[in-house]
């Protein structure tokens, strides 16, 4: 691990959550669902940092949604240094890979999201690169533009559910845990200059 002299927050956001009798809010194909994948690997990468001598705050801790105003306003609240949200992507069967969004122009999220793109792919996914929200189907991204005023943020998409290539190693707890590793060393980097 990667351990800088400065204790670095990182504000740690799994995505979608249950709601109004929901089992889930985020996708589901192959097994996998993506809410409690998004937590799992979120307390796996809260884990490395914590172990690393830093600190985390989780937007949510269980099976509940949170809102997206809350994720944000929990995130600032805490005085964090960077928001990451984790989610697990969906689409047609051939869609693979890692890919992140940023705010639109935010050059200082885009370097750290571009970094922990690049720690992801050597854990056998395809790069997908790093997005504006704009180019997102929801475009504009009301998490990350809450939160990228007062410290980087992005949304890290671990691979497709709906692909039998990603779900396969979706599905591997050890697989999970070496690329929380890696994400969580390339949380706590020095920032980008």
């Amino acid at each position: 691990m990667i351990v800088p002299t400065k204790i670095y927050k990182a504000a740690l956001d799994a995505g979608h959550g249950s709601s109004r009798g929901l089992a889930h809010t985020g996708c589901a194909a192959n097994g996998l669902v993506e809410d409690d994948l998004a937590l799992d690997f979120i307390t796996r990468i809260g884990h490395h940092v914590r172990l690393a001598g830093h600190k985390t705050t989780i937007t949510r801790t269980d099976s509940k949604l949170v809102s997206l105003v809350e994720r944000g306003r929990i995130a600032i609240a805490s005085g964090c240094d960077l928001f990451v949200s984790i989610h697990i992507n969906a689409g047609p069967a051939t869609a693979n890979g890692v890919e992140a969004f940023v705010a639109q122009g935010d050059k200082r999220s885009q370097a750290i999201a571009q970094r922990l793109v690049g720690r992801v792919i050597r854990h056998g996914l395809r790069d997908r690169g790093v997005k504006w929200d704009s180019l997102s189907q929801y475009s504009r991204l009301k998490v990350l533009r809450d939160t990228c005023r007062y410290m980087p943020a992005l949304i890290l998409e671990i691979g497709f559910l709906t692909s039998l290539h990603d779900a396969a190693l979706l599905k591997d707890k050890y697989w999970r845990e070496a690329v929380s590793m890696d994400i969580a060393e390339g949380i706590i980097a020095p920032p980008p200059k």
